[in-house]
């Protein structure tokens, strides 16, 4: 089968698309043709390797392998099943699939006490284990979720783990509620365009902040009701609180890892006002806030790890309903995935870039 997979961290050189043979079909293991599968920032990261390089590598995460060499990246796939071990009970040849990108496993005490998203004992796909960027992926029975018939397989492979994320944020994390008014860094980008899209339906406004002038109109199409354009200062503060009548924004998230964005997030809260660093930051650098921050504001600062399986299901049932649609920047061949993560990279990216295996 054709996949793309990495043996060394490096430059876009080090991805090496080519013939692989096709993996193996364990008795409880799910053989899935992949259809669509996609590229996110996650792949970009792993590949470069840069906090393995750095004077203060990653420490380790409870229950995760540390990034293991070699590896077939891609958190998402959407396919169908080709073949299914002797075991496999409730999925058949024929089915319309996605793999989950955050499993879990029951037995992990975490799960138990209903932090299904912390589960240990699970391999996560394009993380721990072989991702979607390949023709055939085969994984566990209880790593896929049925795609009703309604749902393209592009929008799976787009959607399930930034919204499945985002929904987590939204909901449990900054607890949007109608009428609210959400603060948004990298809101071009797959996570970004995702909370914002959940946050709308649930009723409230958002404040979009990109790098790019010429994003400010993708963004407002998109539905940000403000956009604040780069580099922030003390006015563009100002400015996302003028918008509110002065009052700050209910909620904020960020998905660069900027600290001046961190910093921007911070003095646009209300009084009262709920913080959260997105999934995209990997510096160990401190979070520019301080105590005297949280006393006088009385803000929360809250992290997120991954999606639980009902926020991965609830996306499922949102896709069949139209009820969401995920920003699809290209639709490329997985033989050109060298080019894809160079446009990724380069920032000009609005949404998620899907890859084809077979094209």
């Amino acid at each position: 089968m054709k996949a793309v997979r990495i043996f060394e961290h490096g430059d876009v050189n080090v991805l090496k698309y080519d013939n692989y043979a096709p993996p193996e079909v364990g008795p409880r293991d799910v053989l899935v043709r992949v259809v669509a599968t996609s590229l996110s920032f996650w792949d970009v990261h792993y590949r470069k390797g840069g906090w393995l390089n750095g004077k203060n590598p990653l420490p380790p995460m409870l229950g995760r392998k540390m990034f293991p060499l070699p590896m077939q990246l891609g958190r998402d796939a959407a396919g169908v099943v080709e073949a299914v071990g002797e075991e496999v009970m409730s999925l058949a040849v024929g089915d319309r699939v996605a793999g989950l990108p955050h499993p879990e496993n029951p037995r992990c005490p975490y799960a138990i006490r209903g932090l299904g998203n912390l589960s240990t004992g699970v391999d996560l796909p394009g993380h721990t284990m072989f991702g979607g960027h390949a023709q055939y992926v085969s994984r566990p029975e209880h790593y896929w979720i049925n795609l009703p018939d309604a749902v393209d397989f592009a929008a799976a492979a787009a959607a399930l783990w930034s919204y499945a994320t985002s929904h987590r944020i939204v909901k449990d994390r900054l607890r949007v509620a109608l009428n609210d008014v959400v603060l948004i860094t990298g809101t071009s980008g797959g996570m970004g365009s995702a909370t914002m899209a959940l946050a709308k339906d649930m009723g409230a406004q958002v404040v979009g902040v990109t790098r790019s002038r010429t994003k400010r109109e993708a963004l407002t199409r998109m539905g940000a009701d403000h956009v604040v354009v780069l580099p922030p200062d003390a006015a563009q503060a100002a400015q996302v609180r003028a918008f509110t009548g002065d009052l700050g924004v209910d909620a904020a998230v960020d998905f660069t890892g900027n600290p001046i964005l961190q910093r921007l997030c911070i003095d646009s809260l209300r009084l009262g006002g709920t913080f959260v660093p997105g999934t995209s930051d990997w510096s160990q650098d401190p979070l520019p806030v301080s105590a005297l921050d949280l006393i006088r504001l009385e803000i929360a600062v809250k992290g997120v790890r991954a999606s639980r399986l009902d926020d991965q299901r609830i996306v499922v049932e949102l896709l069949a309903k139209g009820l969401i649609k995920p920003v699809i920047h290209a639709t490329i061949p997985l033989s050109e995935i060298a080019q894809a993560h160079a446009a990724l990279e380069s920032g000009d990216i609005v949404g998620r870039m899907v890859l084809d295996p077979w094209a």
